[in-house]
């Protein structure tokens, strides 16, 4: 059981802190990444959407706390989505107990699809009035990330297709991201679906990603960025055909 619970450490230290590394060159893909192959590889759906949520919360705690200053005025630009994806996230897990496997690897699959086409396509597509669809945004990206653990994916490319000022949601995003972490993770407690040795290993890694992440970060100045987005956009479509299909 030791060495069982030691090879599942080093092996989530390993694809998260390669889904790190990634983020900190690009800017995203770190649970499209990780979510997938540690699902595949090392734990179940239940326990890996768990420890990413986790991870991200911590993640997200550490850069709110770090926050020199928010926006008031851009924060209540998106009250209502942060609102509605709060609420999702929470009653989301509700809906755990009939998410069987077949339909989180589905779900997943096609996040991941729609993800890697919308970056590989480079689709530039024009939202006209975006906050009328902020609430139905936000009960989708809060459902998604309590059910597979990568709720932010939708609505950072939904905002990427608005006329929104990309400034304000750049002074709200860590508040948005900890929001929707917080009531994933308070849900999978609320339906005791939550294993608290994932708390353990996510505190054991959480140093090393933090680490890698910056390394990342560092490296985009040596990386041709476009290049390098394209293979990552090209390795999560394969996963997420894989996902879906279980071509391996």
């Amino acid at each position: 059981m030791v060495f069982v619970d030691i090879f599942i450490i080093i092996g989530v230290t390993l694809v998260m802190g390669v889904a790190a590394y990634v983020k900190g060159i690009i800017g995203f893909g770190s649970s499209l990444i990780a979510i997938p192959l540690i699902s595949a590889f090392l734990l179940p759906p239940s326990d890996t959407r768990a420890i990413v949520v986790t991870i991200n919360l911590m993640l997200n705690l550490y850069l709110f706390i770090r926050a020199d200053t928010f926006n008031m005025d851009g924060i209540k630009t998106f009250i209502p989505l942060i609102a509605s994806v709060l609420v999702a996230s929470i009653l989301g897990g509700f809906f755990l107990g009939s998410f069987d496997n077949q339909a989180f690897n589905v779900v997943l699959g096609s996040l991941l699809i729609v993800t890697a086409l919308n970056k590989l396509l480079n689709l530039s597509i024009s939202i006209q009035h975006p906050k009328r669809y902020f609430i139905p945004v936000g009960l989708l990206g809060g459902a998604l990330n309590t059910l597979v653990g990568a709720g932010s994916v939708p609505v950072l490319i939904f905002l990427g297709f608005t006329n929104l000022n990309k400034e304000d949601f750049r002074t709200t995003i860590i508040l948005f991201l900890l929001v929707l972490n917080i009531g994933s993770l308070s849900s999978f407690m609320l339906n005791q679906v939550y294993d608290y040795r994932l708390l353990a290993v996510a505190l054991i890694i959480m140093p090393v990603l933090l680490i890698v992440s910056q390394l990342g970060i560092r490296s985009k100045e040596s990386i041709n960025d476009a290049l390098f987005q394209k293979l990552v956009s090209i390795f999560i479509l394969i996963i997420g055909i894989n996902t879906i299909f279980q071509l391996i």
